[in-house]
């Protein structure tokens, strides 16, 4: 396992459609941007402060010029914010920011959803809250690759593996 540090996780290439796993990294590297096909889920959830949370989920659906099956309400609903679309950002507890990031995420029916430390910003139950969430999203067919450091967290996956 890697020490604390910025840019320390590596682009990972293990996704299998419907499989949660997670990356434990021990070396450097840069951290995973957006491609086609995959949604990315940061540890700030991926907001527009001045946008409400239902026209953050909008956006990125547009800007990744995909047709996604679903409409934000429905995104929404499905991470567990339902009528919360009209709140702002910063109304948001942590676990529900990263909740809208996995929204925001998934908004353009990626086929891959990578997080890089998603559950950085939140405390142990609220981290493995944001777990189950991801593994949820990956029951329904979307790969879902989480890198961490925390073994707690990696431990929630379905699969462990380790980069060296």
């Amino acid at each position: 396992m890697a020490g604390p540090g910025p840019g320390s996780v590596p682009l990972v290439r293990f996704a299998v459609p419907g499989e949660c796993v997670a990356v434990l990294p021990a070396g450097g590297g840069d951290v995973p941007i957006g491609a086609p096909g995959a949604g990315v889920l940061l540890r700030r959830g991926n907001l527009f402060d001045h946008l409400t949370v239902g026209r953050n989920v909008v956006l990125a659906g547009r800007l990744a010029g995909r047709r996604s099956l679903r409409s934000a309400d429905d995104l929404l609903e499905l991470v567990g914010l339902a009528g919360r679309g009209d709140d702002y950002p910063d109304t948001l507890s942590a676990l529900e920011g990263a909740r809208a990031g996995v929204a925001v995420a998934l908004a353009g029916a990626p086929d891959v959803l990578l997080a890089d430390e998603p559950a950085g910003e939140l405390d142990g139950l609220a981290a493995l809250e944001l777990m189950d969430l991801l593994c949820a999203v990956a029951a329904r067919g979307t790969a879902v690759v989480v890198a961490t450091r925390d073994p707690e967290i990696a431990a929630a996956a379905q699969r462990i593996v380790r980069v060296a």
